[in-house]
Order: structure tokens, then C-alpha cells, then sequence
């Protein structure tokens, strides 16, 4: 099965949400256009146990092998960016029925960053990788940031 996304749509959306994320303080103009980007991912049936890490509930049967997998690539950027010393937090609930209380058709991981204690954490909602890793690169050295992917 092949599933379609309107990825141009669906990217714009998570830029935005990304910049805001950052508060305004720099837009990331380099992963708009994220070269050789394909508008569909083969998807294959292939279901697999996910286990919560907040509760330790196990999920079962109910998410793809490439949607766990990916939480972990993302949990790991975030992890990479904890350790800039940037206060980020990673919500994955709504992916566990037992900690949202209720089934979520579409789950999204939601992502919080704040750059001072007297600050409110700036919220995004995605699930794409590559959006993490544009902004891990960023955290990691704005000066130098290029935005090539």
C-alpha cells in the first residue's frame, strides 16, 4: 500500500510551527526545500508493539515499525538538544490510550522549548524528523548554520 501526502502543504505547516518554536528569533529557511524530498511514503502493513515511556504500557498491534522507529530518531535529537542546555521537553501521550485517556486517530509528538526560565515554552506539534534534526543543527551552531537540508 502507498499512502500520498500533500508534503509541500504539511511541510509549510511545520516550518512555521518550527520558527515559531524558536520564538522568532530565526526562520529556517534551508528546510523548505529539503533536496530530493519525495510527496509519498511507502507504507507497509507491518505493525508492532510500542511501549510507552511515561507508563510502560504496551501498545499492541497498533503502530507501524517506521512510526516507532521514528519517535526514537526524534527522541534522540531532542536528547541532542537537551544537552546543548536548551530546557525541551518531548510528549509522546498522545501515542499511549492509557495516558491521553482516549484513542488518537492521527498522534503527534509534541515538542517544548523555552530559552529562559521566565519564559513560556513555545509549543510545535510534529511528527517529521527531518524538521528536528534542521533544528538540532541550528542549536548547534546558528552562526554557521547553512540550512542545506
Amino acid at each position: 500500500m502507498v499512502k500520498i501526502k500533500n508534503c509541500n502543504m504539511e511541510r509549510r505547516e511545520i516550518v512555521k510551527g518550527l520558527a515559531a518554536a524558536l520564538g522568532g528569533l530565526v526562520a529556517i529557511p534551508g528546510c523548505r526545500n529539503l533536496p530530493g524530498a519525495m510527496c509519498y511514503d511507502p507504507i507497509v502493513d507491518y505493525y508492532v508493539d510500542y511501549t510507552c515511556s511515561d507508563c510502560k504500557t504496551i501498545v499492541k498491534d497498533t503502530y507501524g515499525d517506521w512510526i516507532v522507529q521514528t519517535i526514537n530518531q526524534i527522541e534522540n535529537f531532542v536528547i541532542q538538544i537537551e544537552d546543548l542546555d536548551y530546557d525541551v521537553a518531548l510528549k509522546k501521550t498522545e501515542f499511549c490510550p492509557n495516558c491521553n485517556k482516549k484513542e488518537i486517530e492521527n498522534p503527534e509528538l509534541i515538542f517544548k522549548i523555552r530559552f529562559s526560565n521566565k519564559d513560556d515554552y513555545h509549543v510545535v506539534r510534529s511528527n517529521i524528523i527531518n524538521e528536528y534534526q534542521c533544528l538540532l543543527e541550528f542549536l548547534s551552531n546558528p552562526d554557521e548554520y547553512t540550512g542545506n537540508r
